[in-house]
This record gives structure tokens, C-alpha cells and sequence, in this order.
């Protein structure tokens, strides 16, 4: 197996890792599918794109698909403990954005999720995870 494969996968974590990595999975991939379907009382891509073009995010359509995709994706790739310290890399972005543009004055939700994602990149995954089973091989 490629070695950065092993390297990016292995985790000692236990039990509280693994459900702050399922409750953040679960969070994003609903968040996803709101901004992208409209499911979970979301807005769609529609609604969500119109709030980037009020809050001046240049390229309101196009950022709004890419965000619905990552929080979708990333969402699903915790759920599953796959790449998750990829994925947490990628959530800590889409937060450093919502503190900077989307919650500049109450940014309390953002920077827990984004360190809950600096924990995640720093002991991996945890228990019951893709990544464990690949860091074995």
C-alpha cells in the first residue's frame, strides 16, 4: 500500500473521536444537501447562491455548487472514517470562509467545528473506520 495512503489513515482514537467525527459527518452531509437539494429545510442551490451574491462572494453559482459539494462530500467520507483527515481539511476551509464572510460577529458555530476538524486532522479518525482497516494493511 502506498506509504502517504498509511500515513494519512492511522489513528489510535477511540470512541469520543469517532462520534465527533460521525456528528460532524452528519452535520455537513445534511448541510450539503440542503444547500445543494433543498433537503433537511435547506435552501438549494438557488437560495444559497443568492446568499453569496448578498454577502458579495464573487461567482455566487458556481461557490455555491462547490461548497454543497464539499460539505456532501467531506460529510460522507467522515461518516464512513475515509480520508478523514482530507476531508477535515477541507471543512476547515469552508469554515475559515464562513467566519471571514458568513458569521464576522457570531462565529462561536464555525471555529467549533473548524477546531473539531483540527482535532480530527491531529488523531485521525478513531474506532470503526475506513482509515483504521487501510493503516493496517
Amino acid at each position: 500500500m502506498n506509504t502517504w495512503i498509511k500515513r494519512i489513515s492511522v489513528t489510535h482514537a477511540g470512541l469520543g473521536v469517532m462520534l465527533l467525527r460521525l456528528f460532524l459527518g452528519w452535520v455537513f452531509l445534511s448541510s450539503g444537501c440542503g444547500k445543494l437539494f433543498g433537503w433537511f429545510d435547506g435552501s438549494g442551490i438557488q437560495g444559497f447562491s443568492g446568499f453569496l451574491e448578498k454577502i458579495g462572494i464573487g461567482f455566487p453559482v458556481f461557490n455555491a455548487y462547490l461548497v454543497g459539494w464539499v460539505e456532501l462530500i467531506c460529510g460522507v467520507l467522515l461518516l464512513l472514517g475515509l480520508w478523514t483527515r482530507l476531508a477535515a481539511i477541507f471543512i476547515i476551509i469552508v469554515m475559515v470562509v464562513a467566519v471571514l464572510k458568513v458569521h464576522p460577529n457570531n462565529f462561536n458555530y464555525p471555529i467549533t467545528v473548524l477546531l473539531s476538524a483540527l482535532a480530527l486532522i491531529e488523531v485521525g479518525s478513531g474506532a470503526f473506520s475506513i482509515d483504521r482497516l487501510l493503516a493496517r494493511k
